[in-house]
């Protein structure tokens, strides 16, 4: 969490910076979670598809931006994520609310486990962290799911301290 704390003062400052937080909150994520790749997306305004902002790929070292994924296409995932506000998913291929990414985007990239967690600002759900583990299952601790909780809360607090600058 130190790269995400050290890049949330500077978003406090320019709102721009959000882009360098976002990618030092993946990589913090991938870094105390153990996880392959690691994920911010943005939910649009009508709630019915997120887009991410930053997804991190320790595998190459790759970062990339701008896939939208749409409730009309993956709406198991959609209903979940809103109903709970986080998916625990050791098997991704067969977990009812992540089935339906296997063939167009688990096989692929050889995803095997999901974590996902909401992050809410003003009590409304407006982004996902995301945590995807590659090659193995992955079985999820309570201890991963506060990390990713507690970096939610801190992503939560750097949109606040955005919009304010913004303002």
């Amino acid at each position: 969490m130190q790269r995400a704390r050290q890049a949330l003062g500077a978003v406090k400052k320019d709102p721009a910076a959000l882009a360098e937080f976002y990618e030092a909150v993946c990589r913090d994520i991938v870094e105390n979670v153990g996880a392959t790749r690691a994920s911010v997306w943005t939910f649009s305004s009508l709630k019915d598809a997120i887009t991410s902002d930053c997804l991190f790929d320790s595998r190459d070292g790759s970062v990339s931006r701008g896939v939208t994924l749409k409730e009309e296409d993956f709406g198991d995932y959609f209903a979940a994520i809103r109903h709970d506000l986080k998916i625990v998913a050791p098997d991704a291929l067969t977990h009812p609310a992540t089935s339906c990414f296997d063939e167009i985007y688990f096989t692929p990239l050889d995803i095997r486990s999901l974590l996902d967690h909401v992050v809410l600002v003003r009590d409304e759900p407006t982004m996902v962290l995301c945590c995807e583990h590659c090659g193995e299952q992955k079985a999820w601790t309570d201890e991963h799911m506060a990390y990713l909780h507690q970096m939610a809360s801190v992503l939560g607090m750097a949109l606040k301290a955005s919009q304010k600058v913004a303002a």
